[in-house]
């Protein structure tokens, strides 16, 4: 289904960019953007006609069979209506303009672990060596803003899994997940970036350095049209990314209501393994990571923890317990404020000491900026109706994925609704 094309480093790619594109690809993916941007569609609305049908062009050409995919009457009259047609539109003269690389769902080279999410994205923009995408993937996320030993934590496991081959995963936000990529690139240029923003956009800023290095020598991600904005509502989105590609997820920090810990809940959701350094007892900026080990997640105190409990998923990709031959130092505590008690965590290549660590605060995600009547209608609704699956209440509150979202991040780190499995809802 693709042409080769040139990826950012220069070599041939098995992911086309938009002048590459043959004409059934396009037919594809002009039908994958009529399924984005009819309203009331979500995520798992998306995904389930593509499974259905096995591509979004039958999808469309099938709408006697709507119904029986699941789409109610509602959505079906969107689609019918090309109310579509505009956003799909301006998205495709967005990617024609910066010549985008295109990965479609239905692409063979589109990573099976991510196909497999009810949720899955139905396209991925891509800079950067797509072959990462079948790698095996850790993800390593915490706190934006990290104190320099917070950040030297991340940085040692991070190289570490690296060397082993393992693609290191992560946000490309300020603090940890730009630690976590930097010690990765070191290494073996195994990283992942998946974006909260379009993949022509730099984001933080400051990151520009790490974005040039992540397109030439890692890869970049992401699920938004190009030009898109760095909006609330994008990033806990593009989470159940970053913990869909990957084996597991590593929380290095995480106070009570971290953002990291969406991430950690995505994975639990899409049966993933999760991990957290716990931090210093008592040490409220922890908390989060704390609770994430009492509900069952491994303690990690260093690289090697991770890639025993993963040895059986790593070992087809020949990776086992010799892959880490002999321990780095693990960073030093350094001053007063974070001294903590010590540990020896013996491993499969023998007894290292390792440190419990004691990590900066990290605030909840930024709320979406949504008008307040919305907010009272969905709790409203949770109440009258009991708990509801997000795409079937985007669609009877008439607003659209990317504004709901942040509405229920924002009321379940408030405390006034509770997420259950299968992206249900309820009120508290």
């Amino acid at each position: 289904m693709t042409a080769p094309a040139e990826n950012d480093n220069g070599h041939e790619d098995a992911v086309p960019a938009w002048a590459d594109m043959g004409e059934e690809i396009r037919r594809e993916f002009w039908a994958v953007l009529a399924l984005r941007h009819c309203r009331g569609l979500g995520a798992r609305s998306r995904a389930r006609l593509l499974k259905t049908f096995g591509s979004a062009y039958r999808a469309l050409q099938s709408k006697d069979a709507w119904k029986k995919a699941g789409l109610s009457q509602r959505q079906a009259d969107e689609m019918v209506r090309e109310s579509w047609r505009p956003d799909a539109r301006e998205e495709w003269n967005q990617a024609g303009k910066f010549n985008a690389r295109i990965l479609l769902w239905g692409d063979g080279h589109y990573p099976e672990r991510l196909r497999e999410l009810p949720d899955a994205p139905i396209l991925l923009y891509c800079r950067g060596d797509t072959s990462l995408l079948h790698a095996p993937a850790i993800a390593i996320v915490g706190s934006r803003h990290a104190t320099k030993h917070g950040c030297d934590v991340a940085a040692h496991i991070s190289r570490r899994l690296a060397a082993c081959g393992i693609a290191v995963t992560s946000g490309m936000a300020q603090g940890i997940d730009r630690a976590v990529h930097e010690a990765a690139l070191r290494e073996t240029g195994k990283s992942i970036g998946v974006l909260g923003t379009g993949i022509d956009r730099i984001y933080p800023r400051d990151n520009e350095a790490l974005f040039a290095r992540m397109a030439r020598e890692g890869l970049l991600l992401s699920e938004f049209p190009p030009g898109a904005r760095p909006l609330a509502a994008h990033f806990p989105i593009r989470n159940r990314i970053i913990s869909g590609l990957s084996l597991g997820v590593l929380v290095v920090e995480a106070a009570s209501r971290s953002g990291s810990l969406i991430t950690a809940r995505f994975a639990l959701e899409q049966n993933r393994d999760v991990f957290a350094v716990p931090g210093q007892a008592l040490d409220a900026h922890n908390f989060g990571s704390q609770n994430l080990v009492r509900q069952g997640a491994q303690p990690v105190f260093s690289a090697e923890d991770i890639l025993h409990d993963l040895a059986e998923q790593l070992r087809p990709f020949g990776i086992g317990g010799e892959a880490l031959s002999g321990e780095e130092d693990a960073p030093a505590v350094s001053g007063q404020n974070n001294a903590a008690p010590e540990t020896t965590k013996k491993g499969n290549s023998g007894s290292a000491t390792q440190k419990f660590y004691v990590l900066p605060p990290g605030g909840p995600p930024a709320a979406g900026r949504h008008p307040p009547e919305n907010r009272q209608r969905l709790l409203e609704y949770l109440r009258r109706n009991g708990d509801t699956q997000s795409d079937a209440l985007a669609a009877a509150l008439n607003l659209t994925a990317a504004e709901l979202s942040p509405m229920l991040v924002s009321l379940e780190v408030a405390g006034r609704i509770k997420r259950l499995p299968g992206a249900r809802y309820k009120a508290l």
